[in-house]
C-alpha cells in the first residue's frame, strides 16, 4: 500500500510529523483522526526507497496477492487457541506470522506487529488493512478490546468465516451445474445448425420437391444463423455488456437485484442464502456487543443484493429515531418468518440467540433448496436437449418420408 507523509497536531498541541501507510489519501486522513491527530499537511511519501512502496520486491509481490478465507479462519483459530492458552497479544501474532502459509496475511502480520509495537491498538492495526480485513473484522476487535474478550470474538469471526464460505460455496454450486449443462445445450443447438442441418439441407433441396412446413422452418432457421451469425453474436455481446454497465450504477443494481428475487425458483433460493448469511453475521455482531445500530450497517455491506444491503442501512438509521429493529428492516421482500422472530428476540431480551438459530434454520434450508434445483434442472435440461435433438430427427425424417412417398 502506498505511505503518506503528514504533519499534525497532537491532543496536547504539539506538532508530529510521520508517515502513514493507507489505502489512499482520503483512507490515510481518516487513520490519522481516528489517532486523535489534527491533519495539517498529508501529502504521498516520496523517496520512500524499496520497491514500489513496500521494502522489496518480495514484499510487493505478496502485497498483490488476495487472502482466502481458508486462510483467515486458520488465523482467527490459532489466535483463538494461544489467547485463551494464555499467551500475550504480540507473542500470539508472532507465533501465527511463522506459521501462515499465506504471503500476503504473513506480510500484513508483520507490518501490524510494527504498528502495535509502536504502541497503537491492534484494531487500529487493521484498519490499515482493509482489503484484508473486513469492517466487521475491524469492529468486532475494537468490541473485543474493550470486553476484553479477545479470544472468544476471534473464534466467532471463525466460525463466521466458515459459515459464510459454506452459504457461498452452496450458491456457486446451485449456479455451476445449470450454467454447464445450458452451455451444453448451446453448444448442442450451433453444432446442428452449422453443421448437420445444413448437410441434411444441401441433399433435400436437391431433390427439387417441396419440403414439409417443420423441415423448410428449420432449413430457414438454419441459414438465418449462418448468414447473421456475427450479428447475432454482436448484439448479444452488446446486451451483455449493456447489463453490466448498467449494474455497475446504483439504481441498475438495486433494479437488477430486485428482480432476480422475483425470479421463480432462483428468486427464492437468493432470499434464502441472504437471509443465513445476514442472520449469522447480525448474530455474531450482537453477540459480541456490537450495538444494533453498527451491526445494521456493518451487515449491509457484507449482503451482495442491494434489496437486502440498502434496507439494512436504511433500518439502521430508523433505530436511530427509536424504532424497533424488526419494523425498521420490514420489507415486502424480507420473510415474515424473520421478522417474527427477531420481534420475539427483541420482546424476550435473547435477539442474539434466535438470530443464530434463524441462521442454522436458513442454512438447512438452502441445502436442501440446492438439491431440490438440481434434482429439477437436470430432467429440465434432458428435455430441452432431447427436444431439440428429437426436432431435427422429426423434421428430416418427414422430408424423407415425404420424398418416398412423392
Amino acid at each position: 500500500m502506498p505511505v503518506f507523509a503528514y504533519t499534525a497536531l497532537t491532543a496536547s498541541g504539539s506538532e508530529l510529523s510521520g508517515k502513514q501507510t493507507s489505502t489512499d489519501i482520503t483512507a490515510a486522513a481518516q487513520d490519522l483522526r481516528e489517532r486523535g491527530l489534527r491533519v495539517l499537511e498529508l501529502k504521498k511519501a516520496r523517496g520512500q526507497g524499496g520497491f514500489l512502496g513496500q521494502a522489496n520486491a518480495s514484499d510487493w509481490f505478496a502485497s498483490q496477492r488476495s487472502v482466502s478465507a481458508s486462510d483467515l479462519v486458520f488465523f482467527f483459530r490459532q489466535m483463538a487457541f494461544m489467547l485463551r492458552a494464555g499467551l500475550p497479544i504480540m507473542q500470539a501474532l508472532q507465533l501465527s506470522q511463522s506459521q501462515i502459509s499465506s504471503a500476503r496475511l504473513k506480510l500484513t502480520l508483520r507490518l501490524m506487529l510494527k504498528d502495535i509495537e509502536s504502541g497503537l491498538a491492534m484494531s487500529v492495526a487493521m484498519k490499515k488493512h482493509k482489503d484484508v480485513f473486513a469492517n466487521m473484522v475491524i469492529n468486532l476487535i475494537v468490541a473485543a478490546e474493550n470486553t476484553g474478550d479477545l479470544d472468544a470474538i476471534m473464534e466467532r469471526l471463525a466460525v463466521h468465516l466458515e459459515k459464510k464460505a459454506a452459504i457461498r460455496a452452496h450458491m456457486i454450486n446451485a449456479m455451476i451445474y445449470p450454467a454447464v449443462v445450458f452451455i451444453a445445450a448451446i453448444g448442442v443447438g450451433l453444432f446442428m445448425t452449422l453443421k448437420i442441418i445444413p448437410q441434411f439441407a444441401d441433399f433435400l433441396l436437391a431433390q427439387g420437391k417441396t419440403l414439409p412446413n417443420s423441415t423448410q422452418s428449420l432449413i430457414d432457421f438454419s441459414n438465418y444463423v449462418q448468414t447473421h451469425g456475427l450479428l447475432i453474436v454482436g448484439v448479444s455481446v452488446a446486451v451483455i455488456v449493456t447489463i453490466l454497465l448498467i449494474y455497475q450504477t446504483k439504481p441498475g443494481r438495486y433494479g437488477i437485484d430486485s428482480l432476480l428475487l422475483r425470479v421463480p425458483i432462483f428468486g427464492s433460493m437468493i432470499t434464502t442464502g441472504a437471509m443465513a448469511q445476514m442472520t449469522w453475521a447480525l448474530s455474531t455482531l450482537l453477540s459480541s456487543g456490537v450495538t444494533v445500530f453498527n451491526a445494521l450497517k456493518i451487515t449491509s455491506d457484507l449482503l451482495n443484493n442491494r434489496v437486502f444491503s440498502d434496507k439494512l442501512m436504511n433500518g439502521s438509521e430508523q433505530i436511530m429515531n427509536g424504532k424497533d429493529m424488526s419494523s425498521s428492516i420490514a420489507h415486502p421482500q424480507m420473510p415474515v418468518l424473520v421478522l417474527q422472530m427477531i420481534t420475539v428476540g427483541e420482546q424476550t431480551g435473547s435477539l442474539d440467540h434466535v438470530l443464530k438459530e434463524l441462521g442454522s434454520y436458513y442454512e438447512q434450508l438452502l441445502e436442501v433448496a440446492i438439491k431440490r434445483l438440481s434434482a429439477m434442472i437436470e430432467p429440465a435440461m434432458i428435455l430441452l436437449i432431447g427436444g431439440m435433438v428429437g426436432f431435427v430427427y422429426y423434421a428430416f425424417f418427414q422430408a424423407l418420408f415425404s420424398l418416398v412417398g412423392g
